[in-house]
């Protein structure tokens, strides 16, 4: 099997481990502490007798969106998805494609057509046989479903075709090596073609095709899963049922693990301590997640270049990097320069928190007197905290940004559907291949891009970047993405790259934390006690 298109980030994440990167080395403003220096740390393994009629139960701080793979709204969205929903290909705990649905695969016609070996003898929820055909059937709905959260990743794709039962191509207008990553997350799920009309597969899916069903959801509280019988891949499934409960509230996370109605969170700042202190078992890693500025160049003054150099300039990403404990390292640019998609020479100080600098900008936009716009922010304590912070440094310039604290699901609908947001914050994670959220972000129809803001040299270097077949080819172009955006001041302005923390009991084992911040738990088991 040849892994192409996305690079193993395992060895980039343990040297910035080794150097400190991820969240050390600046100090917040005011009385705040010094940043924690982040770590790398694994989650414990399998070592004892697994308990394969457990239940895993995962607590999480915001809804979905949507059960159908092409009608989400944020790629949050996809963690519950993925219990449902096996794709393609699956990118790992490190960022490497691994086989799933598609066993093997290679590139042909000088890099323009993937080529996919699936398994066989696999069918979907409903009885539909998973085939070819119907491999055919999801890549075309994904393309052509009017809102799909999914075109923009396969924008590359012309055709699909059925060789065999077991074999399908997928051509593209000359850079397939891209594909094999991005079909690893939802744009791969693959879904029964039986169902994709029925009436309600969006809140109670029948149709997947993962290792578990989902039996029961009670909207903003509770996803319950329950194991299908003879799973394709055993070995990937551990417990009978698996749980995602959610809540806003920190501390009610946290103190369900400590007092067992829940075996898992992840962690912010406030929540490290506690946690160690609890005699919680935590482990972290850098993370190519990131806190983002995102503004619609067709509302308020964010059409202006000037205007959003300004706002960068404005911005003091070490207050924000204190705000988060150090969680969260000041950068400029969307994915940590350790990430072979990143400019390594691209640091903080490109746009340095300049107030007098900001100030220029604004009169030279003809806002001396500055403006106003409102944010709309997910309404969780951290992110209202980043935006108060983003408040009191637009203020000290002359803008004046009201706080709007809105459910995710409203947020993306606001922002990204109806495009009636002058401004959203909130935490982007990333895809299962770069290229999902550079297309999103800086083309002119990307779904992060309400505006249609973009530049000729931008786009150019955007589809030049996924013709590479390798990392190694693509690595330079992405330099020079990176840099044209930063010289663009795009309206999506990046403030921190995030480390991630997760806490859990002594029993539950085999929980990876994936470096493109996605929550998975294949594998994941709960060991037998006494």
């Amino acid at each position: 099997m040849k892994s192409l298109g996305r690079a193993s980030i395992a060895g980039a994440l343990l040297l910035v481990a080794a150097c400190g990167g991820g969240g050390g080395g600046g100090s917040g403003s005011g009385d705040a502490p010094a940043p924690r220096q982040a770590q790398t740390s694994s989650c414990p393994g399998i070592t004892g007798e697994v308990d394969k009629s457990a239940t895993l139960t995962w607590m999480y701080s915001v809804d979905n969106t949507s059960f159908d793979p092409d009608k989400i709204t944020t790629n949050n969205s996809q963690m519950y998805l993925y219990p449902v929903y096996d794709s393609l290909v699956h990118v790992d705990e490190t960022g490497t494609p691994q086989p799933m649905l598609a066993k093997s695969w290679k590139l042909t016609d000088d890099g323009k057509t993937l080529e996919m070996d699936l398994i066989s003898g696999w069918s979907y929820h409903d009885g539909t046989p998973f085939d070819a055909a119907s491999v055919k059937a999801n890549i075309e709905r994904k393309k052509k479903l009017p809102g799909s959260y999914n075109i923009n990743a396969l924008a590359e794709v012309t055709s699909v075709e059925v060789v065999d039962a077991d074999t399908v191509r997928l051509v593209t207008k000359g850079a397939a090596g891209a594909l094999v990553g991005i079909l690893g997350g939802s744009a791969g799920m693959m879904m029964s073609p039986a169902v994709f009309d029925k009436p309600g597969e969006d809140v109670a899916p029948t149709g997947g095709s993962g290792a578990f069903r989902m039996t029961r959801y009670v909207p903003g509280s509770r996803v319950e899963y329950t194991a299908v019988e003879n799973y394709w891949d055993p070995k990937a499934l551990n417990v009978a049922k698996f749980v995602t409960t959610i809540s806003g509230d920190d501390n009610a996370r946290l103190n369900s693990v400590i007092s067992g109605a829940a075996d898992v969170t992840f962690l912010r700042a406030a929540m490290y301590e506690p946690a160690k202190a609890a005699g919680l078992v935590v482990c972290e890693a850098p993370s190519l997640s990131s806190y983002n500025l995102t503004v619609n160049t067709k509302r308020s003054e964010f059409g202006k270049k000037e205007v959003r150099q300004a706002l960068n300039h404005a911005i003091d990403r070490s207050a924000i990097q204190a705000v988060t404990n150090g969680f969260c390292k000041p950068s400029v640019q969307l994915f940590p320069n350790f990430y072979y998609a990143s400019n390594p020479d691209l640091g903080p100080d490109r746009y340095a928190h300049d107030p007098a600098r900001a100030k220029e900008l604004l009169a030279q936009a003809g806002l001396p007197s500055g403006f106003s716009f409102e944010l709309e922010v997910i309404n969780l304590a951290l992110y209202q905290q980043i935006a108060e912070v983003l408040q009191a440094n637009f203020a000290a310039v002359g803008v004046k940004m009201s706080i709007v604290p809105v459910e995710i699901a409203k947020l993306a609908e606001d922002f990204n559907v109806n495009k009636s947001a002058d401004a959203t914050l909130s935490e982007q994670k990333a895809e299962a291949d770069p290229s999902i959220l550079t297309s999103s972000y800086y083309l002119a129809d990307g779904f992060n891009n309400p505006g249609g803001h973009t530049t000729e040299e931008i786009t150019r270097l955007n589809s030049e970047a996924m013709a590479g077949a390798t990392p190694e080819e693509r690595a330079p172009v992405y330099a020079k993405l990176f840099e044209a955006v930063a010289e663009e001041a795009y309206p999506n302005i990046t403030l921190c790259n995030l480390t991630t923390p997760f806490a859990m009991n002594a029993q539950t084992k085999g929980v990876e934390i994936y470096a493109d911040a996605s929550r998975q738990f294949r594998g994941a088991a709960k060991e037998r006690t006494g």
